[in-house]
């Protein structure tokens, strides 16, 4: 009777061994999972917010000027942490990553390259301007 009680025992001490280890490695990989996750749908989060504020405002020149006026006063600063600075306009700590494109940048980049986010507000601006002239 007693060998009984003792295998019960221990096939509970396995099942809290193994949910121990799963805590710990989900302890470990949630963190960055949840950065992974942040910065890859960062830069799309961008190219939809300038597309849906030039939809709102109905002025996508403006909105490409103060965009040159936020990227050449933002200077690397650091009183916003790594972790909430997906959340900026522009990139606030001033990382090389964010300039460049291509399927790293887009991995680990926060945000999409102001370049390339000005050159696609000015081509909505033509493409506004040109169906103006057009229209009678």
């Amino acid at each position: 009777m007693l060998g009984g009680g003792r295998g019960k025992k221990g096939g509970a001490g396995a099942i809290v061994i193994v949910i121990l280890v799963l805590w710990v490695i989900t302890l470990i990989l949630a963190p960055l999972i949840t950065r992974l996750m942040a910065m890859a749908v960062s830069r799309n989060r961008e190219y939809l917010a300038d597309a849906t504020s030039a939809e709102l405002t109905r002025n996508p020149a403006a909105l490409a000027s103060a965009l040159q006026k936020i990227e050449s006063a933002a200077a690397p600063t650091k009183s916003i942490k790594r972790s909430t600075a997906h959340l900026c306009i522009a990139d606030p700590l001033g990382r090389k990553l964010n300039a460049k494109e291509g399927a790293v940048a887009n991995l680990f980049g926060t945000h999409p390259p102001m370049a390339k986010r000005l050159a696609i507000l000015r081509g909505m601006a033509y493409q506004q301007a040109k169906g103006a002239e057009s229209t009678p």
